[in-house]
């Protein structure tokens, strides 16, 4: 199926890293993804009640609203994004993640860009 411009599922990429998120901006458009980043948990906040907002993916430490009380939040309210939680630091582990209702996966940094891709493709497929 053709996708036409405005069509495409909205990922948000949410995570402080800037190199990060661009890499994960390229990896997604040319996949054929529209891609919102932004860099904390309180910008993304705003973007999850969008109704073309099909999945995210979510760093764990950052400034502000970081992303585990995000995902108390979404939980708290119901928001049914699906997420990809990224972490640099193993704060958390999968299954500790896996008990927020909305996360889908878990990945340590460093990323895979098939791995990544892959799980989006679960969350938000294209078709």
């Amino acid at each position: 199926m053709l996708l036409l411009e405005g069509d495409a599922p909205m990922i948000l990429v949410v995570d402080d890293d800037k190199v990060l998120t661009q890499l994960l901006r390229t990896l997604l458009e040319d996949a054929g993804y529209d891609v919102t980043v932004v860099h904390d948990g309180g910008q993304a906040y705003d973007y999850l009640r969008k109704p073309e907002c099909k999945g995210m993916i979510l760093d764990i430490r950052m400034p502000g609203l970081n992303g585990a009380e995000l995902l108390m939040l979404m939980a708290a309210e119901e928001i049914p994004v699906p997420v990809i939680v990224v972490a640099g630091f193993p704060d958390f582990d999968e299954e500790e993640m896996k008990e927020f209702p909305n996360v889908k996966r878990f990945f340590l940094k460093p990323l895979y860009p098939d791995e990544v891709l892959a799980a989006v493709r679960e969350i938000a497929p294209l078709d």
